[in-house]
């Protein structure tokens, strides 16, 4: 086995003969997002963004052609997914023909699939994030990482990567009891430092496991457990650190950018905006303009640093607000909440928006049910769909306890099915909005 010492100083020994390019990257977040208002932060900020800016109008057909890019962001269209899938290569920067590039490729879970180009400056940067937002949690370079999602052909790694970036596979496909077990036996087994890092529906299954067949002893080595891709209940949260003994925190990113927030041990509870990395804006849901101070509004990121297909106040359809975190020599920027994706926002029936927390964090203490998916058909329109290996008793007592945040006129309707499906992404939607987009 090769020690996690060892792999790191491999690994700083690569990047040093090609230049040190992730070290120096490394660094300047580290500066950067220690002080987010520092001298140096902002006349860094400034330098990237001008000079991706600069790069899209002088490369990027797109912004050659719109006629409407000006010298500052807010003279920048707002792009979302649909626009660059249907305009691909006017994103595509004419200074990278013949660059090598990669692809990043989102599942597609919940319509088609969506592709987009990192060069190699853009790879390195966001190596540089996610070792500046592990060690936030304990997990160093060189630690073992054990990855719950779905595991396919497409994104396979070889044995060797493997053994090289010490990366464990778990997939999330299908977690029934047996693959649970063995999984934590395996955990109990590795005495190396290790974390974990999965979507948070595979975590939500995990801990209700632990719940239901409490572990004879305590794990070792366990350096933090982060959730990704989907919102993290707070009940998982508390069992999981309970169990493992670690930090248990939550990341905000996508595929197509990259590692935009997470939460730290300094930061429990709110997210940290990866500034060093990218521009952060919150607009209204329905104008292309700033939200008020607290506001929740569209989060819309403008990548600092992939240059091959930059990708330019990129809507990334979730919704969030954010506020300020002011201390003695460091202020730092925050989510304070993230709801997902917009078009999975539901509302009571007097119109307003309802935290999609409120059905992971309540729904925990109905432990007879297996799965729960709710769903808005119309505005007073409401469906549960549960999945329980048992009558359910108390049916009467979830509607009127939701009742109570949706408003007493809904109408909720209750479906029993064998199971809520996951999506082809690993995921299983909790909530689902009928309503057209606001």
């Amino acid at each position: 086995m090769i020690l996690p010492a060892i792999r790191r100083k491999g690994f700083w020994f690569w990047d040093s003969i090609r230049g040190s390019e992730v070290r120096r990257h490394l660094q300047a977040i580290q500066r950067i997002n220690r002080d987010q208002e520092s001298d140096f932060a902002l006349g860094e900020r400034k330098k990237y963004l001008s000079a991706i800016l600069d790069h899209c109008k002088q490369t990027v057909p797109f912004y050659q052609d719109s006629g409407n890019s000006g010298p500052a962001l807010p003279d920048f269209p707002v792009t979302n997914k649909n626009l660059i899938r249907e305009h691909f290569d006017l994103f595509r920067s004419d200074a990278y023909p013949d660059a090598r590039t990669y692809k990043a490729t989102t599942s597609g879970s919940t319509g088609t699939p969506f592709t987009i180009l990192h060069d190699a400056g853009k790879k390195k940067r966001h190596i540089a994030d996610t070792l500046y937002f592990g060690d936030a949690v304990g997990h160093a370079l060189g630690y073992r990482l054990y990855y719950l999602k779905i595991w396919n052909e497409g994104n396979q790694k070889s044995q060797w990567i493997r053994n090289l970036q010490n990366i464990v596979p778990v997939d999330v496909f299908q977690m029934t009891d047996e693959r649970i077990a063995e999984l934590l036996e395996a955990l109990r087994k590795d005495a190396s430092p290790k974390s974990l890092l999965g979507y948070a529906s595979a975590l939500d299954v995990i801990a209700a496991y632990i719940e239901k067949h409490p572990s004879a002893g305590p794990i070792p080595a366990i350096r933090s457990v982060t959730a990704m891709s989907e919102a993290l209940a707070e009940p998982t949260k508390k069992a999981l650190a309970t169990y493992f003994r670690c930090p248990v925190i939550s990341r905000y990113g996508n595929l197509e950018n990259g590692i935009l927030a997470q939460q730290t041990r300094a930061l429990p509870e709110q997210f940290l905006m990866n500034l060093a990395s990218y521009e952060i804006e919150i607009l209204k849901l329905g104008r292309d303009v700033p939200v008020a101070e607290g506001e929740m509004g569209r989060i819309v990121v403008t990548d600092l640093f992939n240059r091959a297909m930059p990708l330019i106040r990129y809507d990334t359809g979730d919704i969030g607000c954010t506020g300020k975190i002011e201390a003695v020599g460091a202020n730092q920027y925050v989510f304070k909440r993230i709801e997902g994706r917009k078009m999975d926002a539901v509302y009571n029936t007097k119109g307003e928006l309802i935290s999609s927390y409120l059905f992971a964090n309540q729904m925990w203490k109905y432990k007879e049910l297996d799965q729960f998916q709710f769903i808005q058909h119309a505005q007073k329109d409401y469906e549960f769909r549960l999945s329980s290996p048992k009558k359910f008793e108390r049916e009467r007592e979830l509607l009127e306890e939701f009742r109570g945040f949706l408003g007493q006129d809904a109408n909720i309707r209750v479906t029993y099915v064998d199971e809520i499906p996951l999506l082809s992404s690993g995921k299983r939607r909790k909530v689902v909005s009928k309503l057209p987009v606001k």
